[in-house]
């Protein structure tokens, strides 16, 4: 058994706060092209405070066991438990109207994640694409 005992009195204090700005635009410049966009932007912070258990006494058929917060089960918790990001996305898509049962779609995306407070698995900044082209056919 660990030194750790929880307790009804346990305390955590979390916040986080997250704003997501957001901007789509669609547009048709001709009968047979449909072409769209799409621009987010994403801010977020948390933080989470040391946990705070206070000492308790736990009875366990016959013998009583002490228990504390002990800063070695749960060391840096609270640290881990940090986030600042900011990520900024956009997606274009376009739609070529071939025939009435046949289209082109043509799809790119871009992410650039910038974390300014590394998380339990390291520093996460980077960017990312994709561009992908599919055939629609309906029938």
């Amino acid at each position: 058994m660990s030194d750790q005992v929880r307790s009804a009195n346990d305390e955590l204090d979390w916040e986080n706060v997250a704003h997501v700005f957001y901007l789509n635009v669609f547009f048709v410049p001709m009968e047979k092209l449909d072409l769209s966009a799409t621009l987010s932007y994403t801010l977020a912070e948390a933080e989470m405070e040391s946990p705070s258990m206070p000492s308790v006494t736990v009875t366990n058929g016959g013998g009583t066991f002490d228990g504390a917060y002990n800063p070695i089960l749960m060391n840096n918790a609270d640290e881990y438990s940090d986030l600042d990001y900011s990520m900024l996305e956009l997606e274009v898509t376009g739609t070529y109207q071939i025939r009435d049962n046949l289209s082109f779609t043509l799809n790119y995306w871009y992410s650039d994640f910038d974390d300014d407070e590394p998380y339990v698995y390291g520093d996460l900044d980077g960017d990312a694409y994709t561009l992908t082209g599919f055939i629609t056919w309906s029938f």
